[in-house]
């Protein structure tokens, strides 16, 4: 159970098959794979996503931003950062450039199944978009 003083949140390494997601803690700064959400002809699986939020119950989400040109990347993210905001969640975008390329990088040193890897390469990305954040904002919101 977290600390008073600490708060839980939720990180999201987008994707348009898979969203890696990852959850810290303000009071320790240190950010562990979940899971992921599957996404489907460009929408997440909503219900999964409801039952994570009331599973945590995340004080702020962190949601990473490629900025791509993809526009239906894009549109995926603006969805999710629309769902968490009608849940009155507080949703901060932190640039990802280069996290997957990362994670894989991680995965690659860990003697793992490449069916593995693949499993747990969005969620990695995920924890390294938290990690960033913390080491950028520390506990506070930018």
């Amino acid at each position: 159970m977290p600390r008073a003083n600490s708060e839980t949140i939720l990180a999201f390494d987008v994707g348009l098959k898979r969203t890696g997601v990852a959850v810290g803690q303000t009071l320790t700064q240190t950010a562990n794979p979940i899971t992921f959400l599957a996404a489907k002809k460009g929408q997440l699986d909503w219900s999964a996503l409801d039952a994570l939020l009331k599973q945590w119950q995340p004080s702020r989400c962190i949601v990473g931003d490629p900025k791509t040109s993809n526009p239906h990347l894009n549109k995926l993210i603006r969805r999710l950062v629309h769902h968490l905001n009608t849940r009155k969640i507080s949703v901060v975008r932190v640039d990802e450039h280069l996290t997957s390329a990362s994670a894989n990088a991680e995965l690659n040193n860990r003697t793992l199944t490449t069916e593995k890897k693949i499993e747990l390469r969005d969620q990695v990305a995920a924890c390294l978009i938290l990690e960033s954040y913390f080491s950028e904002f520390g506990s506070t919101t930018p």
